[in-house]
């Protein structure tokens, strides 16, 4: 909180003036909020206007005037350090600044970090079967599961979405379901290169004894 050291030893003058949000009048008069005992201060000298971190002054049309550093203002800004006087009393703006204690509290079980089971080929098993490879794994919360415990959810059209048990997000193949998927149609693809390279020289073969069947004929 801001506020003003007195600095001038001026009878009825306070030590330290709290200035808190709003505005508070001083003067000679006793209706103000801050009251100073000084022939050269007017019954309503000046108003301070605290708003956020801005302190403003501004003179009540007093006779002797407001002064900040020496120079007579009507209205100004306050910034700390600096010296407002009014009459013999002079004021040092000090603004304290508030330290906030954040108090060190221990830090929570993350529920997402779940043990997991890796298996002997370093691919993770079921969080819920540890003896089986994880097929799905979730896209939110990285849970791995079988094939057995993960949600489907059957879309118009016949296709299943499969979500995590835990959190209901959505759940995606693992690297080892990818990798036997990559491994499957290496599989398929070399037999079916096999098959069309067998289908091939069955049809050269065919296509050679047709035409030394005719060749024959000719002779």
């Amino acid at each position: 909180m801001a506020q003003l050291i007195v600095r001038s030893e001026i009878q009825g003058a306070p030590k330290v003036i709290e200035l808190r949000p709003g505005a508070i009048r001083l003067g000679r008069a006793p209706e103000n909020e801050c009251w100073l005992d000084d022939p050269a201060i007017s019954d309503h000298h000046c108003e301070i206007d605290v708003q956020d971190d801005l302190v403003m002054v501004r003179d009540l049309g007093s006779t002797n005037g407001t002064f900040i550093d020496h120079q007579r203002i009507e209205q100004a800004t306050l910034y700390a350090g600096q010296t407002l006087k009014i009459g013999e009393v002079e004021m040092v703006l000090d603004t304290r600044a508030v330290h906030v204690a954040i108090p060190n509290l221990p830090a929570a079980d993350n529920p997402y970090l779940t043990p997991v089971e890796v298996l002997s080929d370093g691919h993770r098993a079921c969080l819920s079967h540890n003896g089986r490879h994880a097929v799905w794994e979730c896209g939110q919360c990285g849970k791995p599961y079988c094939d057995e415990c993960v949600r489907k959810l059957r879309r118009v059209g016949g296709a299943y979405v499969r979500l995590c048990p835990a959190c209901g997000s959505q759940c995606k193949l693992t690297e080892w379901s990818e990798a036997i998927k990559r491994r499957k149609k290496n599989i398929i693809v070399a037999f079916a290169e096999k098959v069309t390279a067998s289908f091939k020289r069955s049809t050269q073969m065919l296509r050679q004894a047709v035409g030394q069947k005719k060749s024959s004929r000719k002779k």
